[in-house]
């Protein structure tokens, strides 16, 4: 058996040295900080994308407040990722989405929970996600998962970063109130920028005309944000999470999260009345060969496409692996390994 504390400092070890900018471990009776630019708090876990510290209350025996801890309120919403790249510009769509998330936040005020509270009041944490990548990638014939998705996902991903980052930077100087302790992160100290001021270069022209119309950014534009970031701060502690959005990708007519379809044609049971049959959205006659259900693409390609997500995503990713009826646990270690390589 594994100690807890020793699960737990195993886990942040290998956050740490994968980059993620805010994740550490603290053990109350034996204190080792895992990320020298982490905050000194415990880690916590809500939904598996919400990766977020917090600080444990501390009741008297009436159970009312000795101290005030402070937890995590979930202000969460995704972008349509084909809608996003159909928009005259994505870097608007993502600054009215981390604008629309920061109201929340800002606005919201759970008195009967205060540590719930606290912790929104001081980091006015939001997780802007993304869904109905399969879908996307399908309609642009693409293949889940294939280098050019991967492309793809990982110019997405760090287009996104950066304009979340630049709106948040830009709403805590015009409210000249960023969030507590911000020099302390990596972007208050410009450590977390240096991975975004070595070249990056579209490969495949598939990617390229996919992005015709859209601004990535390069080195100049990543390091004028970090001066920008050092002068101004951040409004937000925690910007990006991905959920598994799977009743509003039903709303939205999309695939769920970035994980590819379970089955081309989904069959929901509806209660005691029937059965409804739902194809993948934007699945024709003439694409389905690019939408490929999970268990045939099997796990390696779904770890690799939120392996090139996560390294731009300052909180996790929801994610889900398909195996068959006929999976061993072999099969499972053999997937976890991967991941962890």
């Amino acid at each position: 058996k594994v100690s807890a504390r020793k699960f737990f400092q195993t886990l942040a070890e290998i956050q740490f040295e994968s980059g993620y900018p805010y994740l550490l471990f603290e053990d109350n009776a034996n204190r080792q900080d895992l990320n020298p630019v982490g905050d000194r708090i415990n880690m916590s876990n809500l939904c598996s994308e919400i990766l977020q510290g917090n600080e444990a209350s501390q009741l008297n025996e009436d159970l009312a407040y000795a101290h005030v801890g402070r937890d995590i309120s979930c202000n969460l919403g995704s972008l349509n990722i084909a809608k996003a790249m159909e928009s005259p510009s994505l870097g608007e769509t993502v600054g009215i989405a981390v604008q629309a998330l920061s109201a929340v936040a800002t606005g919201t005020s759970i008195d009967s929970v205060p540590s719930i509270r606290r912790g929104n009041s001081e980091t006015r944490a939001i997780g802007l996600g993304q869904m109905n990548l399969h879908g996307y990638l399908g309609q642009q014939g693409i293949h889940y998962g294939s280098p050019e998705a991967i492309e793809f996902v990982d110019a997405y991903f760090r287009t996104v970063l950066y304009h979340a980052l630049r709106e948040s930077c830009e709403l805590a100087a015009r409210t000249s109130d960023p969030y507590e302790g911000w020099e302390e992160s990596g972007w208050g100290t410009g450590d977390a920028f240096e991975k975004y001021l070595t070249p990056f270069e579209l490969k495949h022209e598939r990617v390229k005309q996919l992005f015709r119309n859209h601004f990535i950014p390069g080195r100049d534009d990543w390091e004028a944000l970090r001066a920008d970031v050092r002068k101004h701060g951040l409004y937000n502690k925690y910007l990006l999470a991905v959920p598994p959005t799977g009743s509003i990708s039903y709303i939205n007519d999309s695939t769920a999260s970035i994980h590819p379809v379970a089955s081309q044609i989904e069959i929901r049971k509806e209660g005691k009345t029937g059965r409804t049959y739902c194809p993948s959205p934007g699945l024709t006659n003439d694409n389905r060969e690019f939408f490929r259900d999970a268990y045939e693409i099997g796990p390696e390609k779904i770890i690799d496409t939120y392996a090139a997500a996560q390294q731009h995503t300052d909180q996790g990713l929801s994610l889900t692996l398909f195996f068959p009826d006929t999976a061993t646990t072999r099969d499972l270690n053999r997937a976890q390994i991967y991941a962890w390589r």
